[in-house]
């Protein structure tokens, strides 16, 4: 028995090890390491990978993921330059739907009740008077130290086609020189004459100011635009050469005290808008390019206007008959007086001597794009500054 005692002894003193170690079996299995947990969240916050399928290295803190989450918004915009896409940058500057203009038909921007301030780089615009320009998503004073250019000047030696045969035109108003076209042998007409370059008439005159008389807006507020064939940007108003009154009243309206002039001794003519010859601002003896020409051109380029009459620069189409349009982009005043520069290297808008029949304060337009021309008929006449061209009278 005394013998038996230290066995018994190590035999109790054994269970009781392995009985304390054995507690949990789940303790003695070491899982794999698992990937990493939904607390890590891409740092930039636009949810993309870097190109080789990694995502960003960058993590924070789950409280900081469910912080961030409230600050996300529905808004989308339908701007042409934009994709649908915002900045990074912008996610954490908001606005309300009204500094976007409550989505005025050329900006696309829809209306939500917490709206991410959206805007695409190099754009500008004037807000309270003071010029921004667009930064990394948001906006940023002109003034700042870090704002990057607005714009890059181009190289216009190709804005013209030398195997087409030009002529010139003098305006005896300001002394300004034209390359001018002649399109032959059209659907409706057997040719005309165009400038090959747009209208640049006026004194420059800020974004942020109302247009007077001899007038004009360069792209961007700069004069390099207006002097190197973009030409100036004119309301409906100026571009008509009509007082600013005619803008949000129908010029059949006693309070417009101008009107078209639909007679003609061609009865082709005759109190038809798509065919009137209106002035404007166009020197003597040449008019407004109306619809019925525009609609010549897009008949002649087999509705391709961009490639074959939109001029090399800037990589808008090979300009076969010498027309040298440019996508010279267009000015905008949202409701709340800010301004803006939009869509240049993109699209371009021209206005033609045509009034809304709906919407006395709304007028008719020319667009184009690389894909398209569009005749649009409910554009705020004081609201959008447009390109202008001229067409020599027959």
């Amino acid at each position: 028995m005394k013998r038996l005692l230290p066995f018994a002894l190590a035999l109790f003193a054994a269970t009781m090890f392995f009985t304390a170690c054995g507690d949990d079996d789940s303790s003695s299995f070491v899982e794999p390491e698992k990937e990493s947990s939904s607390s890590e969240i891409l740092s930039s916050g636009d949810g993309t990978s870097d190109g080789n399928g990694d995502k960003s290295s960058s993590s924070v803190s789950s409280s900081t993921t469910n912080s961030s989450s409230s600050a996300k918004s529905n808004s989308s915009t339908g701007d042409k330059n934009s994709g649908g896409e915002s900045s990074p940058a912008s996610s954490s500057v908001k606005s309300s739907s009204s500094e976007e203009g409550g989505g005025d038909d050329l900006d696309g921007t829809s209306s939500s009740s917490e709206v991410v301030f959206i805007c695409e780089e190099g754009e500008t615009r004037r807000n309270s008077g003071v010029r921004e320009v667009c930064q990394g998503g948001y906006w940023v004073p002109a003034s700042s130290s870090s704002a990057v250019p607005t714009s890059s000047y181009f190289d216009m030696t190709e804005q013209f086609n030398e195997k087409v045969s030009y002529g010139e035109f003098s305006d005896p108003r300001d002394g300004q020189k034209y390359r001018t076209v002649e399109l032959k042998k059209g659907v409706f007409m057997e040719s005309y004459t165009v400038f090959a370059e747009n209208l640049n008439y006026g004194k420059m005159v800020s974004g942020g100011s109302v247009q007077g008389d001899s007038s004009k807006y360069c792209y961007d507020d700069d004069p390099w635009y207006c002097e190197n064939g973009w030409g100036g940007l004119y309301t409906w108003s100026r571009a008509m050469n009509f007082p600013a009154v005619c803008d949000s009243v129908s010029i059949a309206s006693e309070k417009c005290p101008n009107k078209f002039n639909l007679e003609s001794d061609n009865e082709e003519f005759n109190g038809k808008y798509y065919f009137v010859q209106h002035q404007g601002i166009c020197p003597e003896g040449w008019h407004i390019m109306n619809e019925n020409e525009w609609v010549e051109i897009s008949e002649k380029s087999s509705r391709d206007v961009a490639l074959y009459m939109g001029s090399k620069v800037a990589g808008f189409g090979n300009n076969s008959y010498g027309l040298s349009i440019l996508p010279a982009g267009y000015w905008l005043r949202y409701e709340n007086n800010t301004t803006l520069y939009k869509l240049i290297k993109v699209q371009t808008f021209f206005w033609s001597p045509q009034q809304s029949n709906d919407y006395p304060e709304k007028a008719h337009l020319i667009s184009i794009d690389s894909q398209e021309m569009a005749r649009l008929s409910e554009e705020p006449k004081s609201k959008r500054a447009f390109s202008v061209r001229c067409v020599k009278n027959y």
